[in-house]
């Protein structure tokens, strides 16, 4: 019988992406030993989503291979605001943050194609990808898959990116409120989502009261219902997320059948001062001991830690 698996997703980009404009100094990468070494500790192989610019840096390049060698798997992330061609102003773009899926046709392809060309360079061809602030839709999919890509894991269900704003003349980010929180298959590419749950375990994730109540549109009603009743929850850590949070989303994973678990952390959340997350070493700090809590409960749990790669094979056996 297939049993729950976990994997961990990294997107492996430059310092601090919530800045704008934003740079591409990417000094949050060589402090990944200290998070490599405790997921090494706990038997969990992470999955690196690389950014050009880190595929791009030769002291990344070495250290990542290094993961590689004790069993990362290296995948791709597409930033278009960092990735070339650059057919727009770069000023404009490292202020914009387009999303992936509002790229022209011909800016897609070719910007895809960068990012797998110096990533198959470097660590071999990349066969899991996420897109850049969660930006894809069905063009992404199909494009991604004629570049070779087999897993993606760009979906969060349950959340809604609408109001977030890229192309200041397009309508915003992906609505991904409807999604299936299971993996399935789009346009020829395992999809697998980031872990969103109710972490009340009186709600059933495929009953029709929460279906019904992931169709309403954002706005305050909805924000109380999910504080009071519904408690939805990504696998994430913020810095407000506590240990009984992290447990309740694995729990109710677990009681949903959930047949695998997606935990993600951006490689500058683990920089003193790389995000909005963790300004200070003592923000990192409490950021660390929440992976080991979320480590340790995972493991003590029995659940397989495995690679978006692994997972597909797996799967698929």
């Amino acid at each position: 019988m297939f049993k729950t698996k976990f994997i961990i997703t990294v997107d492996t980009e430059a310092d601090n992406q919530w800045a704008r404009p934003s740079g591409e100094k990417v000094d949050n990468i060589y402090l990944l030993p200290r998070f490599q070494e405790l997921c090494q500790r706990f038997g969990l192989p992470p999955t690196y989503l690389v950014t050009y610019e880190v595929a791009a840096d030769s002291r990344s390049v070495s250290l990542l291979r290094s993961f590689q060698d004790e069993g990362a798997e290296i995948g791709a992330h597409l930033h278009p605001w960092t990735t070339p061609p650059f057919i727009l102003d770069r000023d404009y773009e490292r202020i914009a943050h387009r999303f992936p899926h509002e790229l022209s046709d011909s800016e897609l392809k070719d910007k895809v194609a960068a990012l797998t060309q110096i990533v198959a360079k470097n660590f071999g061809q990349p066969v899991s990808f996420r897109a850049g602030r969660w930006g894809f839709d069905d063009r992404v999919a199909k494009e991604i898959v004629r570049q070779g890509y087999l897993i993606d894991c760009s979906v969060t269900p349950k959340i809604s990116w609408r109001t977030t704003r890229g192309d200041p003349n397009k309508e915003g980010g992906p609505d991904y409120s409807r999604e299936s929180l299971y993996p399935y298959d789009r346009e020829g590419i395992l999809e697998v989502p980031l872990t969103v749950v109710s972490t009340n375990l009186l709600i059933k994730e495929n009953g029709l009261f929460l279906k019904l109540y992931n169709q309403w549109l954002e706005g305050f009603i909805k924000r109380v219902f999910n504080k009071l009743i519904f408690r939805i929850r990504p696998l994430r850590i913020f810095p407000e997320t506590t240990k009984r949070d992290l447990e309740s989303i694995v729990k109710s994973a677990i009681h949903n059948k959930l047949p695998v678990i997606q935990f993600m952390i951006h490689s500058s959340e683990l920089m003193p001062g790389g995000s909005k997350y963790a300004k200070t070493t003592d923000d990192v700090d409490r950021t660390y001991q929440k992976l080991e809590d979320l480590f340790s409960f995972v493991v003590e749990k029995g659940i397989e830690g495995v690679t978006l790669k692994e997972y597909r094979q797996k799967s698929s056996d």
